[in-house]
């Protein structure tokens, strides 16, 4: 959660970090094609070492992603997002049900 925390004060957004997760997904797959061209066995074997390196780091960056995405919402939108209400009905939602609660009697 520190991390995340710091990367939020440092100005990274969860878009960018989802960015850098599919980025490093075409980048593992254009190492991975590019190691098949090399000759030399030794060079082959460390560039398909670097492509399984790079094609390690999506995961965390999603996973960071998804954090600071949680991060930046408020606490009504996470509860919509948890039931399923599509992201462009949100604000609709949120309204509706700030309309119900004001106007509920008990």
């Amino acid at each position: 959660m520190r991390i995340a925390l710091l990367l939020k004060r440092i100005g990274f957004g969860s878009d960018l970090l989802h960015s850098l997760g599919f980025g490093s997904i075409v980048g593992a797959i254009a190492l991975w094609f590019r190691s098949a061209s090399v000759k030399k066995q030794e060079k082959k074997a460390r560039a398909e070492r670097l492509a399984i390196f790079v094609g390690l780091w999506p995961p965390t960056f999603f996973l960071l992603g998804k954090v600071l995405q949680d991060l930046e919402a408020t606490p009504a939108q996470q509860v919509m997002r948890a039931r399923g209400i599509d992201e462009d009905q949100l604000d609709a939602t949120l309204r509706r049900e700030a309309a119900a609660a004001t106007t509920s009697t008990y």
